[in-house]
């Protein structure tokens, strides 16, 4: 009779070779014997696992960690496949939390050190993703797939040569990874869209966007507010050749021209809109009557405290004129900008600095559709325009990129991230404000509703209504 050990290294043998079959026959035998014994209830999750049976995986590969720990002697393999099976249910802070002590009881473990980064990467760790592949890449520089992660981050922060440099690292080490040639393609592609633009600067170091107005709404609700609008107006200046529409919705004199200053003020277009008695902005009605306001064939929604390497705006703008929908000058990267490099931002003007700090702050969002969007001026209007029935702060964004794919409209990204500079945040600018639960409502009505009554509701206005007054404020505190 075999011994469990016999057992153990028998059923190894044949999960090595693909044999799964024969070897859960006999794990499941080792723990009629040994119930707790942690070699065999690791192996056996791990073969659930391979079939999809997470549900079942998961309890067997805890205990088996539990078991080995609880003996002193940590089983890196075990943490390693319940970090995964973390990973694929997007539980990312648990998987990063196995990886580590996997590293921890193995130093030199590299598919665990390859496995955090993808993690720490997917929850906007960038930093320390960078820093798991160094050591990683440090230790085993023939380990494609640390390369080729490399290159996925390149790309994403908008770094389109250092992505093919990379990728082609990568490419050397596993030539049969089709995926590759593709990406060095689109890379090599995206550096030279890039260099392109640059080379069309005109002789001042400004990009051609006079067919292009921005549209930035306004409401001087902090002095951080104030701050930003007044940089990022002249950083667009610095940067572009464009028309700048800054509008209010606000009853009183305007803020705008306090918080510019008297030069940039004079370069600027001003729309003010009266009859808001509220301390909460009517975003999507202000934005709709900027755009009519607009003397160009194409407007591109600017937040106040956003930043977009100039480049970006060139490629979106170029994309609204092949295309029929909207386009993000950005690639769905939304890094919060906090501290001295807001300051830094100030000083400069440039987007250079933010482009090598952004992997060490928050990455808020990985697809946002806010901070800054394009559009062909008649066809925004045409698909309904802004949805006026949204009021104050939130869900906006969201439903104009939902409206428009169901009305069968283009929406795209460009390469490169967005940053958005730190700023006071009052309730008109929180999920605390009082229309926050409305505006998910209608949301959920224009994703939920008959494509025929949304192109009905389109054509007849019914995206339209009067400006936000006093007289909209919930009694409750909610609408």
């Amino acid at each position: 009779m075999a011994t469990i050990g016999e057992a153990l290294a028998a059923a190894l043998d044949h999960l090595t070779a693909g044999r799964h079959a024969q070897a859960e026959v006999i794990y499941r035998r080792v723990l009629d014997a040994d119930p707790d014994n942690a070699d065999a209830l690791h192996r056996l999750g791990v073969l659930n696992a391979f079939r999809g049976d997470h549900a079942s995986a998961r309890p067997l590969l805890l205990r088996a960690v539990e078991l080995a720990e609880r003996d002193g002697a940590p089983d890196a393999d075990a943490l390693f496949n319940l970090g995964s099976l973390h990973h694929v249910a997007l539980e990312t802070e648990e998987a990063i939390a196995c990886y580590r002590r996997a590293i921890a009881v193995r130093a030199d473990f590299p598919d665990a050190e390859h496995h955090l980064s993808e993690a720490l990467q997917g929850i906007g760790r960038i930093d320390e993703a960078l820093a798991a592949l160094d050591i990683l890449l440090t230790r085993h520089p023939h380990h494609p797939a640390g390369w080729r992660q490399r290159g996925n981050i390149e790309a994403m922060l908008g770094r389109p040569g250092g992505a093919v440099g990379f990728y082609e690292m990568a490419q050397s080490l596993d030539p049969n990874d089709e995926s590759l040639a593709g990406k060095i393609a689109g890379e090599t592609a995206a550096f030279h869209a890039r260099r392109a633009v640059l080379d069309a600067r005109g002789p001042d170091g400004r990009h051609d966007l006079r067919d292009v107005t921005f549209l930035i709404p306004f409401r001087a609700d902090s002095a951080d507010r104030k701050r930003n609008l007044r940089w990022i107006v002249a950083y667009i200046l610095k940067h572009a050749d464009t028309t700048i529409l800054i509008g209010e919705d606000k009853n009183g004199p305007s803020d705008a021209a306090d918080a510019l200053g008297p030069e940039l003020a004079a370069r600027c277009r001003h729309l003010h809109l009266t009859g808001n008695d509220t301390a909460y902005t009517h975003k999507a009605f202000l934005i709709n009557r900027m755009a009519e306001a607009a003397e160009t064939p194409i407007v591109a929604l600017h937040d106040t405290d956003i930043v977009v390497d100039p480049v970006q705006y060139v490629l979106a703008r170029d994309a609204v004129r092949r295309g029929d929908g909207l386009v993000f000058p950005y690639n769905g990267w939304f890094f919060w900008i906090m501290g001295r490099e807001v300051h830094r931002f100030g000083h400069t003007l440039s987007a250079a600095p933010l482009n090598a700090m952004c992997p060490r702050f928050p990455l808020m969002h990985r697809s946002s559709p806010g901070g800054s969007a394009f559009f062909d001026r008649v066809r925004l209007f045409a698909a309904g325009g802004y949805n006026e029935n949204f009021l104050s702060w939130g869900y906006e964004d969201d439903e104009i990129v939902v409206r428009f794919r169901r009305l069968g409209l283009t929406v795209e990204r460009t390469p490169g991230p967005l940053y958005h500079l730190e700023h006071a945040r009052p309730e008109n600018s929180t999920d605390q404000n009082p229309f926050i639960d409305a505006n998910r409502a209608e949301l959920e009505r224009i994703r939920e509703q008959d494509i025929d009554a949304l192109r009905a509701d389109v054509a007849g206005g019914r995206l339209r209504r009067p400006l936000l007054t006093l007289a909209d404020l919930p009694k409750d505190g909610r609408a």
